[in-house]
């Protein structure tokens, strides 16, 4: 028997980015818990494989997915609208989206980069915020990912961190607006390698042998997607009803 404390069944949860590595495992993680999922990403095939396995696994609630592309308003509102036509209500908001491939010192980076980073990873969490607060009831969640580059200089991906960091202040400036109707935190995920990650470093899966040491993580191991999503659980269920406007590290180090 589920904990109550995390029972997300009946629940219905939106995440963004869902089609592969963190957003995945946040899907899967809420599935699990016995939440309806909507999946969406840009990528067609990724949400609709990512529904299906959620689908297949019979262990808790139903997935369908959107495409969608995180930096137009009007797709945030049919994601929001899609996933109460589809569910009948909207309780958790997960906007998880986003990332850069480009790394440049900021005095070189090309503007269009800078204005495609701030788009994707500040505008769509403004984006999601409006678009899901149409729908969300009381007791309502929104969690949004940030990073540990949004509080650590991080030279080659200030663009990067300077998104990341707005995405802090929106999620504390949120959590006063909404509250005590929707709760609002973020999440700054660690070191995870994903496979956005690896092309983004240019490495391979044996490049990663040993790379807990080399970042001296006293956990003793890197970060998976599922360990980003038992952290969404905690922000989306009962357990956190106290917890509000938080910036919640997490990467196996303090």
């Amino acid at each position: 028997m589920t904990n109550p404390l995390f029972d997300l069944t009946g629940k219905v949860a939106v995440v963004t980015g869902a089609g592969r590595g963190i957003g995945e495992g946040m899907a899967k993680v809420l599935a699990d818990a016995g939440a309806n999922v909507v999946c969406a990403s840009r990528s067609t095939d990724q949400i609709d494989r990512v529904a299906e396995e959620i689908n297949a696994s019979n262990t808790g609630g139903r997935a369908i997915a959107l495409a969608t592309d995180v930096t137009k308003e009007e797709d945030m509102e049919a994601l929001a609208q899609r996933a109460v036509d589809e569910f009948g209500q909207l309780d958790i908001w997960v906007n998880n989206a986003g990332g850069s491939l480009v790394s440049a010192p900021l005095i070189e980076l090309d503007e269009a980069e800078w204005d495609k980073t701030l788009a994707t990873n500040l505008t769509s969490v403004f984006y999601g915020v409006r678009a899901a607060c149409k729908h969300l009831g009381e007791g309502s969640s929104i969690i949004n990912t940030s990073s540990m580059a949004g509080q650590d200089p991080f030279p080659g991906s200030g663009h990067y961190s300077a998104a990341k960091a707005g995405v802090l202040m929106l999620t504390k400036t949120l959590a006063h607006e909404l509250g005590p109707k929707t709760r609002v935190n973020a999440i700054l995920p660690g070191f995870v390698p994903t496979e956005t990650v690896k092309e983004a470093l240019s490495m391979t899966d044996e490049d990663f042998i040993g790379f807990e040491d080399q970042l001296g993580l006293p956990a003793g191991r890197l970060g998976t997607p599922t360990d980003i999503g038992a952290l969404t659980l905690y922000l989306a269920a009962p357990a956190s009803e106290w917890v509000t406007g938080q910036c919640l590290r997490i990467g196996g180090t303090p």
